[in-house]
């Protein structure tokens, strides 16, 4: 497995060395800039889309509503204004000496909150209207949690599950499981399901947030649309286009339980000798560590005969090993035999004791952009995810070095068609479930039956008669 990573990573660097060497071929470039504004409040607008008309060509406007990219193409040419709600609009670019200045009119026909599901299904189907939640990329942006995918649980009819600081999950229609096999997480229309778990860890193997564009959330059983998988929703994660944003990012956040997430996103786009933008790349890089809470609580769980105050134990919450499973340790019915002993319990172990608390994740992913003609685009992709982590499903998981590797080739053509493969790997480390494991370790040490008999033998033996000398009645007195 080494040798596989290490070969990964020798071919990545030159992958990168070959992109960065083609950026010689940009030529001489002009710039556009200006400010979108809104026409009735004169506020500016932040995300507002421009691009050239009929290409990929753009930006999107900053927190003041301003936006600048650099084009070859000569003028005239025609650039399109377009934001969620505001009805697009058409600006003439006749030459590069001003700056521009657009107010975009609200479209009140699409601010609604109910939005029709349309992508690459039937018109029949478009009739069957599906709720759709989403998180735009100010949002995102904004978040004021730990990662994006926590603020999602301010959607409406979505509910954020934390089964660790490294494992987040998504629950809709009332169901609250940290194990959401019904439903279906997208990440560019890739499903992220883990082979071996059969569902999605959350963000753990997701899109590092800066290179999350949108979020949709469609609430309710979708099976219609996106397959069996989607019976309880879809999460449909959108990473942004190196055409569009193009540029270096960085982030950090650091939080309590030493929390630290370091990311770093760097897009290019590069064009040929007649100047045409025909290829673009992204890399983006996230690592995260932090000090998950510790399980410390004993108290006795609900299936436990006995109390704490049992001096002979009790089956606590969160000690592994001192479950009963076979029996063979009631000695209440036997008051003459064992006085005053009743059940017995193993010694255990503790959650904190066997469990790796150091949650760390890490994430990379490359994607290459070709524009085979000026409207058919060939894209490769390839996203790694590392990482240790808690799972909390009907036990408790130690996810201790887990992989993650995801390929995936695709030809589209925006509107009109596409044509995907992709193929997931995943290695699940040195992970193991934490209660079965403390069981088998009190195996190992000496079995169920063996510990009981032993137990009660050295109660018999040697308890026993310093309780008669202290002065409990026995047999005889009676």
């Amino acid at each position: 497995m080494e040798s596989s990573i290490t070969f990964m990573r020798s071919a990545l660097l030159v992958i990168l060395l070959f992109l960065f060497g083609l950026s010689d071929v940009i030529g001489q470039e002009n710039t556009i800039k200006g400010k979108i504004i809104d026409k009735e409040t004169n506020e500016e607008l932040i995300g507002a889309s421009v691009v050239i008309k009929g290409t990929t060509i753009g930006s999107v406007t900053d927190i003041d509503g301003n936006f600048e990219f650099k084009t070859n193409q000569s003028p005239p040419f025609v650039i399109v204004i377009s934001f969620i709600g505001y009805i697009s609009f058409e600006q003439t670019i006749g030459n590069f000496d001003e700056p521009i200045s657009v107010k975009l009119g609200a479209d009140h026909v699409m601010m609604d909150e109910v939005q029709i599901v349309g992508s690459r299904i039937s018109e029949k189907q478009k009739m069957a209207a599906l709720t759709t939640e989403s998180m735009d990329v100010l949002a995102i942006k904004e978040a004021a949690s730990g990662d994006f995918y926590e603020s999602l649980g301010n959607l409406k009819g979505v509910d954020v599950t934390s089964a660790s600081m490294g494992f987040k999950v998504i629950n809709t229609r009332g169901f609250n499981s940290t194990s959401p096999v019904r439903s279906l997480q997208l990440i560019d229309g890739v499903d992220n399901q883990s082979p071996g778990l059969n569902f999605s860890l959350g963000n753990f193997l997701g899109s590092p947030d800066l290179d999350v564009m949108n979020v949709e959330i469609v609430a309710g059983a979708s099976s219609a649309f996106f397959g069996p998988g989607a019976f309880n929703g879809v999460i449909n994660m959108t990473s942004k286009s190196p055409w569009l944003f193009p540029g270096l990012s960085a982030e950090l956040k650091v939080g309590e339980r030493n929390l630290t997430q370091v990311s770093v996103r760097w897009a290019q786009i590069i064009k040929n000798k007649e100047g045409k933008e025909k290829f673009a790349y992204k890399l983006n890089i996230l690592g995260m560590q932090a000090n998950d809470w510790e399980a410390g609580n004993l108290d006795a769980s609900t299936t436990s005969d006995d109390p704490p105050s049992n001096f002979a134990g009790y089956d606590a919450v969160n000690r592994y090993g001192d479950e009963v499973l076979t029996g063979g340790n009631d000695f209440s019915n036997n008051p003459i035999t064992f006085p005053g002993l009743g059940r017995i319990y193993r010694t255990g172990y503790m959650e904190k004791d066997i469990v790796d608390y150091d949650t760390q994740n890490a994430k990379a992913n490359i994607g290459l952009y070709y524009m085979i003609t000026d409207k058919i685009e060939i894209n490769y992709g390839f996203n790694y995810s590392f990482g240790t982590t808690v799972y909390q499903g009907d036990n408790r998981y130690s996810m201790k070095n887990i992989q993650f590797m995801q390929n995936k080739l695709q030809i589209s053509q925006a509107d009109k068609f596409f044509v995907r493969a992709y193929i997931t790997n995943e290695d699940a480390g040195d992970t193991y479930d934490a209660v079965v494991t403390a069981f088998e370790m009190s195996e190992a040490s000496k079995a169920e039956g063996v510990f009981y008999k032993d137990y009660s033998s050295y109660y018999q033996t040697n308890i026993i008669p310093r309780m008669y000398d202290a002065g409990l009645p026995t047999n005889e007195d009676n």
